[in-house]
């Protein structure tokens, strides 16, 4: 699994040439305590990224949902697990899914789901709140490298470092459990999954752009692009998940 990762790190130039990263922003390093108007709750607009019901059906224009939709860009192994996913969901099988038993969503399923997120922005770190399940983000702004390899133990939501550039934060994750997936289609990944964010204010709107790298289960990097509203006067209410009580 650390060789996977590796693998994944490995990509990390041509992830950032992917983003067009510019050099670390003269306006944060002139400025060190400031940080944009991130703060408040927000939701995803156009919710989840995936539909597996959709998928390969005509749109109102004659084209399949492969040639419209975003779909990860999967290897043959992984194609034939997702579509197997599919085929699952149209003819009415359950499809495993481990918050359907209490677990978390985890990432970067949390990041689209179509529940708030309140967002909280220290001079050191950036917190994420997470309606669902209770779950939390945080990243760290410290200036702290990731941790060595051999001493991460895979998580739900893996292990984010961010810095600002301007106005952007920029973000990369690594180290997430393979248990999570994309969305609510369950749409799998490997456990070399590692993506990299840029969130920003665009207008009145949080625009986060994700590449999504995963060696084990994609042909090349995937480009998403998640746009975010603020609900002022929004609070995150209480979701407990009682299923594994009543089982």
């Amino acid at each position: 699994m650390k060789s996977a990762i590796r693998a994944g790190l490995a990509t990390s130039g041509l992830v950032l040439s992917l983003l067009c990263l510019p050099p670390s922003s003269s306006v944060a390093q002139s400025q060190p305590g400031f940080h944009p108007d991130f703060e408040g709750v927000w939701e995803p607009v156009g919710g989840a990224n995936f539909d597996p019901t959709a998928r390969d059906l005509p749109d109102n224009k004659g084209r399949s949902s492969s040639e419209w939709r975003d779909y990860p860009p999967y290897n043959a192994e992984y194609e034939a697990k997702y579509d197997k996913i599919v085929t699952d969901v149209r003819k009415g099988v359950a499809v495993e899914d481990g918050s359907a038993n209490c677990l978390p969503q985890g990432m970067p399923r949390m990041m689209v789901i179509n529940y708030p997120i309140d967002i909280v922005v220290q001079p050191k770190r950036t917190i994420m709140l997470f309606e669902p399940l209770s779950q939390r983000r945080i990243i760290n702004t410290d200036g702290r490298p990731h941790s060595k390899l051999d001493d991460l133990d895979p998580t739900f939501s893996g292990e984010s470092i961010g810095h600002w550039e301007g106005d952007t934060l920029v973000v990369d994750t690594i180290s997430i459990r393979n248990e999570t997936s994309f969305d609510v289609s369950v749409a799998p990944h490997s456990d070399a999954l590692h993506f990299v964010e840029r969130i920003r204010r665009v207008g009145d709107n949080l625009e986060d752009k994700f590449v999504v790298d995963d060696p084990k289960a994609f042909t090349k990097p995937w480009l998403i692009t998640r746009v975010y509203k603020r609900h002022p006067g929004l609070e995150l209410k209480e979701f407990v998940c009682e299923n594994a009580r009543k089982q």
